[in-house]
């Protein structure tokens, strides 16, 4: 059996996965970016077509009322709203690019659960004054290095999943078991290749141990991924709910009775992106 790659030899790896579109790195680097307009958003979506396409019918899925069908992606700005088309694209150039399924790893699963974790990041976020909009990408990404560990030595990444439910362990303590490190570590490592926004790398490296790491965002999607599991989206195969930091929790201010009142909305928005993306 090949060894498993270790971590330093992560990032050889890196350019085995598909990288994301322009247009993709392009609304990241724009999150939270006052100067960016409408007019230049469209221009850099207009640049991929195949981005364009799922766009178009994801916003005529969420737009089946109406009585004139959208064209162009204006429209869609128009009716949708810059927040709505950012999650859209972002969501949809993860599910096209990034579709590997076998008997032991299904990217498909990973993807739905990122979603559930970005919508409840982008809930919370506006509750309590972080930048949904980033809340939002490193909920998609938070577990991205699970893709690249898989990349590099599939056999040791589905041995990993084995044991995970065999010695009923923790995913974090099985591939620490079987690679020595786990999914965050080698998420900031492609996070880092990727030159993607530091708060995107924090959240993806402390989403499993935000004490350690001490970072706002990281607390964020920490308890937005506790949030996703107790509410069962993504309809993972044994689900399990991970330990919830109370510190984390304390430090955001999260004002529990507020959160459960939008249960039922995160679980409407979480249904209405997927099923829009066909997921």
């Amino acid at each position: 059996m090949t060894p498993t790659p270790r971590l330093h030899e992560l990032t050889s790896h890196a350019t085995a996965l598909p990288s994301l579109p322009e247009v993709v790195s392009y609304l990241m680097r724009s999150l939270g970016d006052e100067q960016a307009d409408v007019d230049t958003l469209v221009h850099h979506i207009n640049s991929d077509p195949v981005i364009v396409a799922r766009l178009l019918s994801a916003a005529n899925s969420v737009a089946s009322g109406l009585s004139t069908p959208i064209h162009s992606v204006r429209q869609a700005f128009l009716f949708l709203g810059v927040d709505r088309i950012v999650s859209i694209i972002l969501a949809s150039a993860l599910s096209y690019r990034y579709d590997i399924r076998n008997s032991g790893f299904d990217t498909h699963l990973l993807w739905r659960h990122s979603l559930g974790v970005a919508i409840c990041a982008r809930v919370m976020a506006e509750q309590i004054g972080i930048n949904p909009d980033v809340a939002f990408t490193s909920g998609l990404l938070h577990d991205i290095g699970q893709l690249l560990m898989y990349t590099a030595s599939p056999a040791s990444y589905v041995r990993t999943l084995q044991v995970h439910y065999a010695e009923d362990i923790t995913l974090v303590a099985a591939e620490r078991s079987v690679f020595g490190y786990d999914h965050a570590a080698a998420g900031r490592m492609l996070a880092r290749a990727w030159r993607l926004p530091i708060e995107t790398e924090e959240a993806i490296a402390a989403h499993h141990e935000p004490d350690e790491i001490g970072s706002e965002i990281g607390d964020l999607i920490h308890v937005a991924e506790v949030l996703s599991h107790a509410l069962d989206l993504g309809e993972q195969p044994e689900n399990r709910v991970p330990d919830l930091s109370d510190l984390a929790c304390a430090k955001l201010g999260i004002s529990w009775p507020k959160l459960a009142s939008q249960f039922a909305e995160i679980e409407a928005r979480y249904d209405g992106i997927r099923l829009a993306l066909g997921a």
